[in-house]
């Protein structure tokens, strides 16, 4: 398209240069921009992306934006923008034709569940016979085929960029997570979502949002005028503080779940155990009675929200019955690791202590036996955090050993010791390991016939970033071969 029609499909910016040229895509990675891109110049928390503008004009972009006037260069036209974020996706939409706006996507937000409950709604579209995309934390898919993304949820032309591809291999509906990083920085600002579920906020990613409120605000954006999602039904959990008051907040019909039998959708009967779990629920549309492999209150929860997203959609209940119960797990959502072992290892994303919490407290109610948890904390992240899952895993565990998660930039040995004080809060004896394959290796000798390992946080990461270096690391295969070694009598 011509730069002017998109001028004038986008109000707020004033051009100088050709009006004329000709825009074929657009981008805000210099490194990626090919000829006849739009560059909209970022900026970011470490570096501003009008400092890569030559890069992207070598690469052969054809015109630039930014918030700040760039200096007009001969042949390529200069857009000044209000909010470059949103300017972003706004010209990306307009360039891919909004493909979200023929398709029938569920957008799911909240601190935890939103990968366990993105692929429970997956598999029920799949099951009603829709062919389906999903994007989120494990990457992006159409259909079976996967596709790499380097953030829960993509950058705004990148996110518009798949779903015009996803609707081009005819997908017809989707679900996404969309963190709060994402609303905040306008990445799905005007993309639009049919339904948009709420699952629950506890203190996350407070470096970034600074405090609850800020942190509340930011996801309250996918479900008010204000994020342009045109979201016509919220699905929200009203055992959450934070989802009750949001229930009251929204202009659209509301579908309120949890166990609180006020909520539209609420558990009638369940019975979990350590190879799944039996539900009965009362919905708006009938009663579902379910078993699943998935396991713990936390996925009753993530069940609940699946089926509300759906239920709007028209779909039976046998095929939202059928589809939630052919998820035989999520990876790295209590995956269990079976090596021969005569004790259970479950591997699980658990990084805040909302979530270690949670998934201490389902582990107990599964084994009579001892619970041995590994867990870190990464670096360069909310630091208020350390003491507090110090704290929870001595109080719920039998015994500790942790250890580095991502420790980034950060001394591993300073994280241990800004957990330290948390950790002797609890009756439960503690290892610190720095090494984290030398943590697990330690946990797993510890362990006794009908114990549980619990190696938290990492889920299903098979890397670990250490300083500025990303080296292979997965929970899941190392504890599978330190358990061979371990049978076999083996040493490292």
């Amino acid at each position: 398209m011509l730069l002017k029609e998109l001028q004038n499909e986008i109000p707020g910016m004033s051009v100088e240069g050709d009006l004329q040229v000709q825009i074929l895509g657009v981008t805000y990675d210099s490194r990626q921009a090919k000829p006849g891109d739009l560059f909209v110049a970022l900026k970011g928390a470490k570096t501003d992306g009008a400092l890569f503008v030559e890069e992207a004009i070598a690469r052969g972009a054809v015109a630039l934006a930014a918030e700040d006037t760039l200096t007009s260069r001969t042949g390529i036209a200069t857009l000044k923008v209000q909010d470059a974020r949103k300017f972003l996706a706004q010209a990306a939409r307009v360039i891919f034709h909004d493909p979200a706006a023929y398709m029938q996507l569920v957008a799911i937000t909240g601190t935890n569940g939103k990968t366990t409950s993105c692929c429970l709604v997956d598999a029920i579209f799949r099951r009603a016979g829709l062919r389906s995309c999903l994007i989120g934390t494990l990457g992006m898919r159409i259909g079976d085929r996967p596709f790499p993304s380097a953030h829960t949820t993509p950058e705004a032309s990148d996110l518009t960029a798949f779903l015009h591809q996803a609707l081009q291999s005819g997908c017809t509906h989707g679900s996404l997570e969309v963190s709060s990083h994402a609303l905040a920085l306008s990445r799905v600002f005007g993309t639009r979502f049919e339904v948009g579920v709420f699952s629950n906020l506890t203190p996350e990613h407070l470096d970034f949002h600074q405090d609850m409120e800020s942190y509340y605000q930011a996801k309250q954006l996918l479900f008010t005028p204000k994020g342009a999602n045109a979201i016509k039904t919220a699905v929200i959990n009203i055992d959450d503080p934070y989802g009750r008051r949001l229930s009251t907040e929204v202009s659209v019909p509301v579908v309120r779940y949890g166990f609180d039998t006020e909520a539209e959708i609420h558990v009638l009967d369940s019975r979990i155990g350590i190879e799944g779990t039996d539900l009965r629920l009362t919905t708006p549309f009938g009663e579902l009675t379910i078993h699943t492999r998935l396991v713990g209150r936390p996925n009753i929860y993530n069940i609940m929200a699946a089926a509300g997203a759906t239920l709007g959609f028209g779909i039976e209940l046998r095929y939202i019955c059928e589809g939630i119960e052919s998820l035989d797990g999520v990876p790295g959502r209590l995956e269990l690791v079976h090596g021969g072992q005569d004790f259970t290892v479950l591997v699980d994303y658990a990084h805040t202590p909302d979530a270690l919490e949670k998934l201490l407290g389902t582990v107990r109610q599964l084994t009579p036996g001892r619970i041995v948890t590994v867990f870190g904390c990464g670096g360069d992240r909310d630091r208020r955090k350390r003491p507090l899952m110090g704290a929870i895993a001595t109080r719920l565990s039998d015994i500790v050993v942790a250890t580095s998660d991502n420790p980034r930039s950060e001394d591993p040995l300073q994280i241990l010791a800004e957990i330290t004080p948390g950790l002797k809060q609890g009756p439960a004896p503690y290892q610190l390991r720095p090494d984290r394959r030398e943590a697990i290796r330690s946990a797993l000798a510890l362990a006794h016939k009908g114990d549980v390992v619990v190696i938290a946080g990492k889920g299903h990461e098979d890397y670990q970033i250490v300083g500025a270096q990303v080296f292979p690391f997965d929970d899941r295969a190392v504890a599978l071969e330190i358990i061979h070694q371990m049978l076999n009598g083996q040493g490292d």
